[in-house]
C-alpha cells in the first residue's frame, strides 16, 4: 500500500540521494573539524567524565568575577 502511494509522488526519487549528501557532508565536516582539533582540546575533552564538576579554564582563573561559584 505505503509503495503505491509514493510512486505517485513526482519527484520522490530525489529524496534519498539528496539525504544521503545532506548526511555524508555533516559526516565529513565533523571528521575535519575533529582531525584539525589541537591535542590540548582533546585531552581537555577526554578528561571531563573523569574530572572535578567544577571545571576551570586557565582563562577563568585569572578572572574571578567569570567563576561563579566553581571552586578551585
Amino acid at each position: 500500500m505505503y509503495k503505491e502511494v509514493l510512486r505517485t509522488i513526482v519527484g520522490i526519487e530525489i529524496f534519498p540521494v539528496l539525504s544521503l549528501v545532506i548526511f555524508l557532508t555533516v559526516f565529513m565536516v565533523m571528521l575535519v573539524w575533529v582531525l584539525r582539533m589541537d591535542r590540548v582540546r582533546l585531552e581537555t575533552y577526554a578528561s571531563l567524565p573523569l574530572g572535578d564538576d567544577a571545571v576551570v579554564s586557565p582563562e577563568a582563573r585569572s578572572c574571578p568575577e567569570t567563576l561563579r561559584g566553581a571552586q578551585l
